[in-house]
C-alpha cells in the first residue's frame, strides 16, 4: 500500500471545519460498511443528543435508515459524524469535545454487547492482550485502517492508525472507554499525528 503519509496533502483548515470535512470526504475512494455500523452511530447520537440531531444525520447521508447487513458509503458515515459533532458542539463544550463523547459512547455500548464483552473476556484485563484484541477486533470492523500495538514498557504502549479518516478526539474516547470497561486504571492517553490521515497513541496506566 501506497505511504499516505507522502501522498496525502495536509488538511486546509483545522479538524471541524467544514474546509476540513471537504478534504477528508475527497481521500475515501469506494469504502463501503455494514449498516450495523451506521445505526450505532445514529444510537450515540440519540443517547448524547436528541431525535432532531438523528434526523439531521440520515438527512445528510442520504438515507431514511439503514439496514444492518446492507453496504453503504463510508462518506455517509463521515459526513454523519461530523453533522453530528456540529449540532452537539454547544452541549459538550465544541467539536473536539463533541467528538471524544461519542466516541466514548460508542465504545461504551459495544462492550455492553455480547461481541464487547467477548472482546473483554479475551483480553482478560491485562493490558497487553487487551491491546491485541483490540487491534483485531478493530481491523475485523475497519478493514481499510491499519492498526497496530507495541508495548513500550509496564504500563504503557503506543497504537498506532494508519488511513484513519475519523477525527483523532473520536479515537481517544475509544480508547479511554475501552480500558474503563476493562477495569484497568488511570488511562492517559496523548496522540501525535504522524501524516495526515496517521497517529500516535501513547497510552500510560497504573
Amino acid at each position: 500500500m501506497e505511504n499516505q503519509s507522502l501522498t496525502t496533502p495536509p488538511p486546509p483548515g483545522p479538524t471541524g471545519s467544514d474546509e476540513e470535512l471537504q478534504w477528508r470526504l475527497s481521500l475515501i475512494a469506494t469504502e463501503n460498511l455494514r449498516g450495523v455500523v451506521f445505526n450505532s452511530v445514529l444510537e450515540v447520537v440519540r443517547q448524547l443528543g436528541d431525535e432532531h440531531a438523528v434526523d439531521r444525520c440520515l438527512q445528510v447521508a442520504g438515507e431514511p435508515r439503514f439496514m444492518d447487513f446492507f453496504n453503504y458509503p463510508f462518506n455517509s458515515l463521515i459526513k454523519m459524524t461530523y453533522t453530528a459533532a456540529w449540532l452537539l458542539g454547544d452541549k459538550y463544550g465544541g467539536f473536539d469535545k463533541a467528538v471524544w463523547h461519542m466516541g466514548h459512547q460508542a465504545a461504551s455500548s459495544f462492550y455492553s454487547s455480547a461481541a464487547g464483552r467477548a472482546v473483554l473476556l479475551l483480553g482478560r484485563g491485562a493490558p497487553a492482550r487487551l491491546l491485541d484484541t483490540l487491534v483485531s477486533a478493530f481491523q475485523m470492523t475497519w478493514k481499510d485502517v491499519e492498526v497496530s500495538a507495541q508495548l513500550t514498557g509496564p504500563r504503557s504502549a503506543i497504537l498506532t492508525y494508519n488511513r484513519d479518516f475519523l477525527p483523532r478526539p473520536y479515537t481517544e474516547g475509544g480508547l479511554v472507554a475501552t480500558f474503563d470497561a476493562a477495569k484497568i486504571r488511570g488511562i492517559k492517553i496523548h496522540s501525535r499525528p504522524t501524516g495526515p490521515l496517521d497517529t500516535e497513541y501513547e497510552l500510560y496506566w497504573e
